[in-house]
């Protein structure tokens, strides 16, 4: 470095030791180290396994209430005490440990990598304040802890989700599934049930089944019932299911006023069970209302096989089964009809001494064996007449005329 370079830089630096140089440069520095930082910082945000704490600050045990919103319905399950209730079904029992599953699961999620923050892609994702998957809010008493919003599905028991008032969109191991906004996902199943142990009689208008010493008879006969009909309808009982709850009011639609069936279930220790059934109007559902319970169950025909059309023949043993009508039983010609008709008095008035139907089977043995011995009918004999026959007509044929 020559004598001129070495005085420029001796001014540069007599120059940056002023106030006014020195101060700016420092700012400037002071930015760039800022800048560098929230650079790195954001990285850091932008890594899929980056968990910052939970993604939503509630304590389980605080919430009172939860509301889970969809498309075109929603449904609120309620704390009253240890247990969970449907408000809008007339405080009808909630599966508790489900809704317990459903809170442990919310307070488990981790705040992870948003996968995206603008209001595009919320609305691109269905996690928008207007367009959403599932609107979940707790609370307790009157005050909201949390809402989380969700949307889209990105693969398997995957659901992009968004709290309520954080623009960042995340892709969180929750399935949709577990979240359901009908009612009838939350219902307790098992309202119905009885220990099919504990019951020690069934009634109907037409019938009374009961249980004296471990054995069961029927009213009104001593013939006793049989032990498949009756463990049969006894298991039925016991497991008896429901689809759904149409909550306290009855309704002229539910045909109550004209039931198909009024079953009475008499248990050990405990109140009778009465249940009365009807066919719902222009409906395969079927209803039953328990005389000690408000509510109005809705069953399918499934959930009363074996209970309903049950008559004091089928307990005892004495009607199979129904067959199904043959196809177009009602279109047969007469002759079919009467040929069936024919056959089954045939087999009504068969033999039943052992010894003569023994004997009726070797009589049709040997008339099979007759048959078998006897030489067939055939038209050998007239074939070489017809053949004869054939060459003295055919013009042209050989040996005609």
């Amino acid at each position: 470095m020559d004598h001129h370079d070495r005085t420029t830089a001796r001014a540069w630096l007599l120059a940056l030791r002023t106030p006014a140089a020195f101060y700016p440069a420092i700012l400037l520095g002071l930015q760039i180290v800022l800048a560098i930082a929230l650079t790195w910082a954001a990285r850091g945000t932008l890594d899929p396994g980056a968990a910052q704490g939970s993604l939503l600050a509630f304590d389980p045990k605080a919430v009172t209430s939860l509301r889970i919103e969809g498309v075109g319905e929603a449904v609120t399950l309620a704390r009253k005490d240890q247990d969970w209730l449907i408000p809008e079904l007339a405080d009808f029992p909630a599966e508790g440990a489900k809704v317990t599953a459903l809170l442990d699961r919310l307070a488990g999620l981790k705040r992870v990598s948003p996968v995206a923050t603008s209001a595009a892609a919320q609305q691109r994702h269905k996690v928008a304040d207007d367009g959403f998957e599932r609107k979940v809010t707790l609370k307790a008493g009157d005050q909201t802890l949390v809402t989380l919003l969700l949307g889209d599905s990105p693969g398997f028991k995957r659901q992009f989700a968004r709290p309520a008032g954080d623009p960042a969109v995340y892709d969180l191991d929750l399935p949709l599934f577990e979240v359901g906004n009908r009612r009838d996902d939350w219902l307790r199943r098992d309202l119905l049930q009885v220990d099919q142990d504990q019951i020690t009689g069934v009634a109907t208008a037409d019938w009374k089944l009961t249980k004296e010493k471990d054995a069961w008879g029927l009213a009104g006969t001593t013939d006793k019932p049989d032990p498949a009909a009756v463990i049969n309808l006894l298991g039925r009982i016991g497991a008896l299911g429901y689809r759904g709850v149409l909550g306290s009011e009855d309704k002229p639609e539910y045909n109550q006023a004209a039931p198909t069936l009024e079953l009475t279930v008499q248990l050990t220790g405990s109140a009778n069970r009465v249940y009365r059934i009807s066919q719902a109007k222009d409906s395969k559902d079927w209803i039953l209302k328990a005389a000690d319970r408000p509510w109005y169950f809705k069953l399918s025909a499934s959930d009363l096989e074996g209970i309903a059309g049950l008559d004091r023949d089928r307990l005892l043993g004495l009607t199979p089964p129904t067959a199904p009508p043959a196809a177009g039983g009602q279109d047969q010609e007469t002759g079919d009809a009467t040929a069936g008709e024919d056959a089954a008095a045939v087999d009504e008035q068969a033999p039943q001494d052992p010894e003569a139907q023994r004997e009726a089977e070797q009589a049709a043995a040997a008339v099979d064996l007759d048959d078998a011995s006897a030489p067939e009918d055939t038209d050998e004999g007239a074939a070489p007449q017809d053949a004869e026959a054939d060459q003295t007509m055919a013009p042209g044929a050989p040996g005609g005329q």
